[in-house]
């Protein structure tokens, strides 16, 4: 069927449905038809109008809008004496049912307060009841073909204010750093509870509550309270109703039991990070979303009502992690000549969850097995460049490198945002890192041979790169990303030369003739994970850019020539991520 064709047999129904509603209240009310005669078809057309022109939009509440035009006049609502009636109507696009039944309530109450009323408010309950027989299971103007009747309700049924709140029973807590510019003290501190929401008229119920939770059987669960305060209901069997649905099924309280009920919330279980526990950082896991309902009728004889509600409520992980990583600098070292193998410095760690000791030593593997065996690869092929050079001689490399030595805490864990149950919860981490990010004292020396001369020449890469600095993030401005990217350092030690001609028979020697060029470069710190997940997870990245020099040629029969002499190439010494 087309549009129009839809469109013209709606307009039908709606005809017939208006021609049927004159003819009923005719009955209902004789002396209006017979008092207006042939007028009277365009008095219910009149009434139609201004009912769709105030928001009404139902056949029954257009039925009963029309009629109190045969109870207090055609526009009666506009008239002195009757601004009650448009003060109700004001609300009719928003809540229209509720609008029409204040309507008819307040004409009920107006009637038995006026002396001498031809209408008695019996007999307009009794028409409005007829109406309702009549007209109540009809659909909306535009949908009225095949409409599924609705019960529409007919008697006051609301609640008058909720209240929704978390039971403290003081097991969840969060690490907190007593004392940062001391020896750091980390503590576990009880977390307070958010302050209960209150839901009436002017404090809807948000659209998302926030809960923090363990997953069932694995550590105590959160308890979410509701109490109802009832300001009528239509049967105290059936409401107010109280539900709450997730992966339990549905649970339902009604009537009385919906008065005060509270039951325990469970997060979704979650898997651990792949590379094991404290190897992420801050990984944003999702949450158990469940669903909350308070329902009733949503009528009121007077003022605006409640009326049925439903929120999200998310279930986060209420689990706190905190880890602690200790690594010593490795010894300085004699690394040519060689073969020697490398040094290492020592690595320590702890991880709890919840004040629970975790087993660590995944994350210890990853530091000495991951970025100190790379690192030992790095300096041995550094080593490896350093004894390729031509000419080179009697090669050394006397080395003190470190990566991520130091000493950092970090805790982390889902928290509840600024509007406490009201709204998402957040990502808190807490940090306190007194890091090196690189500690580097190279010297690189040999004897060069170099077109009849020999010289003593050394390479020396001295610096430091910090690390050290609070990371903290309990709010949700500014977002995890712009901290953690933050969590960075980085550097370039510029390589320092040093010529010293020894005596040939000759006599040539060589000079430097400008500065050398290259420099050990690199960053180290957090950064998104790249391998499936939504934690951050130390890096570092060290390389060395080539080293060259220029050199002034002496020869005192030939003269002096430049030349430009490369010393070592470029080098990826180190590209780790743990995890």
């Amino acid at each position: 069927m087309r549009p129009d064709e839809t469109e013209a047999l709606e307009a039908a129904a709606w005809r017939a449905f208006v021609a049927h509603l004159a003819d009923h209240l005719a009955g209902q009310w004789p002396t209006m038809p017979e008092r207006l005669g042939d007028r009277y078809p365009a008095f219910i057309d009149l009434a139609v109008q201004q009912a769709g022109e105030r928001g009404l939009r139902q056949a029954p509440s257009v039925a009963r809008f029309v009629n109190l035009w045969f109870v207090w006049g055609p526009a009666y609502h506009d008239k002195p004496g009757f601004e009650w009636a448009q003060d109700i109507l004001d609300g009719a696009p928003r809540r229209e049912w509720l609008a029409v039944h204040q309507l008819v309530q307040r004409s009920m109450a107006e009637l038995q307060r006026l002396p001498g009323s031809r209408i008695e408010p019996a007999a307009l309950a009794s028409a409005d009841t007829r109406l309702l027989d009549v007209f109540g299971g009809l659909g909306r103007q535009g949908r009225m073909r095949g409409a599924e009747p609705v019960l529409l309700p007919r008697a006051a049924c609301d609640f008058d204010a909720a209240d929704i709140r978390l039971i403290d029973d003081a097991w969840h807590q969060q690490y907190r750093l007593a004392d940062a510019d001391a020896s750091p003290d980390w503590q576990r501190v009880a977390l307070k509870m958010p302050p209960p929401l209150r839901v009436d008229t002017q404090h809807p119920l948000p659209k998302l509550l926030a809960v923090l939770s363990n997953v069932a059987e694995q550590g105590p669960q959160a308890r979410l309270q509701v109490r109802v305060r009832a300001h009528a209901a239509c049967n105290g069997d059936v409401h107010p109703l109280l539900g709450f649905s997730g992966p339990h099924g549905r649970w339902v309280w009604t009537g009385h039991e919906a008065k005060a009920a509270s039951w325990p919330v469970a997060a979704r279980d979650q898997p651990l990070p792949g590379p094991g526990p404290g190897c992420l950082i801050a990984e944003e896991s999702s949450p158990e979303l469940q669903r909350l309902e308070i329902e009733t009728c949503g009528l009121r004889d007077q003022g605006d009502a409640v009326g049925s509600l439903q929120a999200t409520v998310s279930v986060w992980p209420a689990a706190q992690w905190w880890i602690e990583i200790q690594r010593a600098l490795p010894p300085a070292q004699a690394v040519l000549p060689g073969p020697r193998p490398w040094q290492r410095g020592s690595t320590r760690c702890r991880v709890e969850c919840d004040g629970k000791a975790r087993d660590a030593s995944a994350l210890k593997q990853q530091f000495e097995d991951g970025l100190d065996a790379a690192l030992a690869v790095g300096v041995q092929s550094l080593a490896a460049a350093w004894e390729r050079l031509p000419g080179l001689s009697a090669p050394r490399l006397d080395a003190q490198l470190g990566l991520l030595v130091g000493q950092a805490g970090i805790t982390w864990g889902w928290h509840f945002g600024p509007g406490g149950l009201d709204g998402p919860a957040l990502m808190r981490v807490l940090g306190l890192l007194a890091l090196d990010a690189c500690q580097a004292d190279l010297v690189l020396g040999g004897e060069l041979t170099l077109h009849g001369t020999r010289t003593r020449i050394g390479l020396q890469v001295v610096g430091q790169a910090a690390l050290r600095q609070r990371v903290q993030r309990e709010l949700p401005l500014p977002p995890l990303a712009d901290v953690l990217l933050g969590v960075v350092a980085r550097w370039r030690f510029p390589v320092a030369l040093s010529l010293e001609p020894l005596a040939t028979e000759s006599g040539s020697l060589l000079q430097q003739a400008g500065p050398a060029t290259g420099a050990l470069v690199g960053e180290a710190g957090l950064r998104p994970c790249s391998q499936g997940s939504s934690g951050w997870a130390w890096f570092v990245g060290l390389r060395l850019e080539a080293v060259a020099v220029p050199l002034q040629l002496i020869d005192p029969v030939l003269g002096s020539q430049r030349l430009l002499l490369p010393l070592l190439p470029a080098l990826a010494l180190v590209d780790w991520s743990l995890g």
